[in-house]
Parts: structure tokens; C-alpha cells; sequence
């Protein structure tokens, strides 16, 4: 056990949802797995939290990676409640902010990772939570521990039928010692319950019903609205803006230049309208006159990168593996095919447009985006703006399409200086167009 993260009572209703005495367990994920801490006491436990357990037997996991339509929010779950023996139907599902304190690990949906690094780490936050509850159990009886099982959300003594719900356990075993999760039995593939079945989406409901809140739907008091145009060339920036047109344009409240930038991450050059609704935005954004310093980006084209490819292919390359011999039986060959195949960039055309909801106050900054790195939104926005990670919190909705490119924090940046510049909260939005001529 390495650390405990305090928070207050307030704060970790908020978090778990979790009412009157539960038993919480929380795991900490690094990007390669050494430990794990788990901490608390009765009512409740105190710890940074993946999984909770209320004494009206809902189960509440905090779902720390991105959910794009590849079913994280579903599948995570299954992880913890497989080995808890949890009920199922009682499962509810939060999903964790950034954490600058990396209380999950590490955060970021990408090169379908999410379920091969925490597939041990979460199946063990719930082998822990069962073994307790098991424990707590025998001891209510008074009997041997090895005579009684977890089993759908509840410990049976096995020679007298006898249960107790998860429910009304979790006072008793929050006073319990925490097992090292290495030590705990884990299930064997046989004896899964719910790992390999089909379940349907935690969110198919609100999916289905436009419930489901993307980073397009996020809705904040006092909100204002904008879009960017950006340098058509990488690295450019605007000369000379006339906004006159476009401040003329009804419901447009401001416009405001952004500068480009390489670091913390690649942001191009633009200039952003903040109106009172997205449609006055992108009219606004229509009426601009800008000329464009487009810099030494401007010489780059398809055909001089092609031939860079090609002079590239024909260096050495470092051999990191040789099996057999492949240029003596090219050699050998009695006939050869050859053939050169070539692609364009494509861009990843996510269905929902890139886009960023931010609120700078006072030494903070609240963010809400659809984003595969939270983390990474952290870090960026908190390094623009001057402030400590810590004061940078990243509300992650779901994705309407990821692919990689929402690994990428540049519209979280732009909305972050429009809504300081504007004093205001501000929704940026890019137009379709922009969002295809400006992937990454």
C-alpha cells in the first residue's frame, strides 16, 4: 500500500453515489502494474476509488478510460464485477475525470489497450472486495470462512443455505484488513459468469433515447459559443484580420486571434468568433478577411512529399529481426512480382466535429471534452494558462468517434484561451471543414 487519497465526505457522495455505510475499494493503475493501494474504514472507505459497494447493494465502478463506441463503459465493469460475484442488474457505472495525481494510472484510449492493462488490475479490485465481504460473512455466522462462497451479489454458508447481501455486509467489512490484491484468488476462465456472455451497452438506453451526453451536448450556465478558422498551411498564423463583416453579424460578441504553437502541442494559427449560438459562430466565421502568413509549410505539397518517401525508401533501414534469407531468394526467384501501393493522408472523420467546452475562472479551469487523453488535456491547458495541473479538471463525455485523433489536446487548448479572452464559458466547435483539413 503506497498512499491514501483524502477527500471529503461531500465529494465522495458525489463521486460514488453512495449513501449511509458502504465499503469502497479504490486501485491504483500504473502503466506497468507494481502494487495497488487499497484503504478505508467503515463508513465508508476513503480511498481513490474504482469500485464501491452501498448497503442497498448497488455496485458502483468508476470507469477510468474513454468510451468511443469500442463498449469500455461495459466492459470494465464486467472486469470487477465478474470476480466480485456482483449482481449484475445492481451495477452502475461513473466515469473518473483526469486525475493529476494519477490516482488511475494512466488514463489515455488508444492502440486498443484499455482492456489488456487493466484486465488482472481490475479483476483483482474485485477479488479483493469478494474476499472481504466473504470474511465479514463467516464472521456475522461465526463459522469457518472456507465453508462459505459469494455468489451473485451475496455470501452463502454453503451447509446451511444462509445468505447475507452484499448490503449487509459492508459495514463489517470495511473495518476488515485489506488483502494484498496479488494474493487474492482470481477465477479461472471456467468458472466465468459473465465474461465471454453478451450483455448489451450500459449506455445503449440513453444512446438510443438522446440522453447520452457527447462533448457536442455539454450545456453550461452562462455559456457562449464559438468557431476557429485556422492557417490553411501547418504553422501558419493570420497578418492581417478585418472582422468588421463578421462582428456585424448578429449574436457575434467577439473575435479573438489565437495564436500558433508547438508546444505544449501543435495548435495552428487562427482566429476564433464567440457568438451567442453556434450558427451566428460560423457566420461570423464565414464574413472573416484574413491573409494568411503561411510560412515555410506553404512549400510542402503531396508530390515533394512523395518524393521524400520514395528517396527515404531507398536508405538502409535498421534490422531489428532477420529470419531466414530473403534477398538470396528474391535472387533465386524463378519469377518476381512487384508492385508500389500509395496512400494519401486521411483523416480520421470522426462523426462529431472536434470540439471543447472550457470555463476559466480565477486560477482554475474546467474542461469538457470528448477526449481519449484527459490526462494529456490536463497537462496542456494547465501549461498555457500558467496554472497547476491540479487546477485543471477534465470532465471526459463520451466520444462520438475517436480513432487517435482525439488523443490530441489543440481544440482543448483554443477553447481554454478563447474563454479567458472572453472572461466567459465558452463552447468551441469546429465546422466540419476545418475538422477534415485540419487532422492530425
Amino acid at each position: 500500500m503506497e498512499s491514501i487519497v483524502k477527500v471529503t465526505r461531500r465529494e465522495f457522495l458525489r463521486l460514488a453515489a453512495v449513501g449511509g455505510s458502504g465499503l469502497v475499494l479504490g486501485l491504483y493503475l500504473p502503466s506497468r502494474i507494481t502494487g495497488a493501494t487499497i484503504q478505508g474504514k467503515t463508513d465508508p472507505f476513503r480511498p481513490n476509488v474504482f469500485l464501491a459497494i452501498a448497503s442497498d447493494d448497488t455496485v458502483t465502478v468508476v470507469v477510468h478510460t474513454a468510451e468511443m463506441g469500442q463498449g469500455v463503459r461495459t466492459t470494465l465493469p464486467m472486469l470487477v464485477a465478474e470476480e466480485l460475484e456482483a449482481d449484475w442488474s445492481k451495477v452502475r457505472v461513473v466515469q473518473a475525470d483526469a486525475a493529476a495525481d494519477n490516482r488511475y494510472g494512466r488514463q489515455t484510449t488508444g492502440g486498443s489497450t484499455s482492456i489488456r492493462h487493466s484486465w488482472e488490475p481490475l479483476r483483482r479490485a474485485g477479488a479483493v472486495a469478494r474476499e472481504m465481504l466473504i470474511t465479514a460473512a463467516a464472521q456475522a455466522w461465526g463459522v469457518d470462512r472456507s465453508t462459505c462462497r459469494a455468489e451473485n451479489g451475496a455470501v452463502v454458508h454453503v451447509p446451511t443455505g444462509r445468505r447475507l447481501r452484499y448490503g449487509q455486509l459492508v459495514a463489517r467489512a470495511a473495518q476488515l484488513p485489506v488483502p494484498d490484491p496479488a494474493t487474492v484468488p482470481l477465477k479461472s476462465p471456467d468458472q466465468f459468469r459473465l465474461l465471454g456472455t453478451i450483455r448489451s451497452s450500459v449506455d445503449v438506453e440513453d444512446i438510443v433515447n438522446g440522453r447520452a451526453r457527447y462533448g457536442i451536448d455539454v450545456r453550461v450556465p452562462g455559456m457562449m459559443y464559438a468557431t476557429i478558422v485556422q492557417c490553411p498551411v501547418f504553422g501558419g498564423r493570420p497578418a492581417r484580420i478585418d472582422d468588421s463583416k463578421a462582428r456585424a453579424v448578429p449574436g457575434v460578441r467577439a473575435v479573438v486571434p489565437i495564436e500558433g504553437m508547438r508546444e505544449p502541442a501543435w495548435v495552428n494559427g487562427g482566429v476564433a468568433v464567440v457568438a451567442d449560438h453556434t450558427w451566428a459562430a460560423f457566420q461570423g466565421a464565414q464574413a472573416l478577411e484574413i491573409q494568411w502568413a503561411e510560412g515555410p509549410g506553404a512549400a510542402e505539397s503531396s508530390e515533394r512529399l512523395h518524393q521524400r518517401f520514395l528517396a527515404l525508401a531507398q536508405q538502409p533501414g535498421r534490422e531489428v529481426r532477420k529470419d531466414g534469407d530473403p534477398s538470396g531468394a528474391l535472387e533465386r526467384a524463378a519469377r518476381r512480382v512487384e508492385a508500389a501501393y500509395e496512400l494519401p493522408f486521411l483523416a480520421h472523420a470522426t462523426m462529431e466535429p472536434m470540439n471543447c467546452t472550457a470555463h476559466v475562472r480565477k486560477n482554475r479551469c474546467e474542461v469538457w471534452m470528448p477526449t481519449q487523453n484527459p490526462q494529456g488535456v490536463q497537462q496542456a491547458v494547465a501549461q498555457v494558462l500558467g496554472l497547476r495541473p491540479e487546477a485543471v479538471t477534465v470532465h471526459v463525455t463520451l466520444l462520438g468517434g475517436g480513432f487517435g485523433r482525439r488523443l490530441f489536446p489543440d481544440a482543448a487548448i483554443q477553447a481554454a484561451l478563447i474563454s479567458k479572452a472572453v472572461g466567459a464559458p465558452v463552447q468551441l466547435l469546429w465546422t466540419r471543414e476545418e475538422d477534415i483539413s485540419h487532422d492530425l
